[in-house]
């Protein structure tokens, strides 16, 4: 395969992950508008969220939360922090799509914004991982991703001398 068949191969697979990135955060903002439509239903009509909600144990999650506040204020809680992860995700979704819509415009991924999207998107998805599991594998893929980042920011500067011979 040539240089400029590779090129279009890349861009072709970077339009369509730019594509499904947005999706998703799409369908991230979609959630969060959920969460947070469900905070006020807990209080004012907890019963709707039978519509939403099913299964063996719902019935004892419907009565625990019309008896018991505490309960109430622990799903609250937990709606609050689901909504931060979804947009934290949505954001993370947006950096990724957008560095892929990069890299199918340009004549090649190496260039310096893509190098801070890269870090943008390690220490979001490090966040992310740290909040769902734990201090060790967040750390690990934001290592990972920093050095992605690192290879691309040295891509740049063989790109940058490339360009300076032609």
């Amino acid at each position: 395969m040539n240089k400029e068949t590779k090129l279009a191969k890349l861009q072709k697979t970077s339009k369509v992950f730019a594509v499904i990135a947005r999706i998703i955060e799409i369908v991230n903002y979609v959630g969060a508008a959920i969460c947070t439509a469900a905070i006020p239903v807990l209080f004012i009509a907890p019963d709707k969220l039978k519509y939403f909600i099913s299964g063996q144990d719902s019935d004892q999650f419907f009565q625990m939360l019309s008896n018991n506040m505490e309960f109430k204020s622990a799903m609250v809680v937990f709606l609050i922090m689901l909504i931060v992860l979804t947009l934290a995700s949505a954001y993370l979704f947006r950096k990724i799509g957008t560095l892929f819509r990069n890299i199918n415009k340009d004549y090649s991924p190496f260039i310096p914004d893509n190098v801070k999207l890269i870090k943008i998107i390690a220490v979001f998805v490090a966040v992310i991982v740290l909040l769902e599991a734990g201090i060790v594998p967040a750390i690990l893929i934001g290592l990972m991703l920093w050095a992605v980042a690192l290879l691309f920011d040295y891509g740049c500067e063989l790109q940058n001398e490339s360009d300076e011979i032609i």
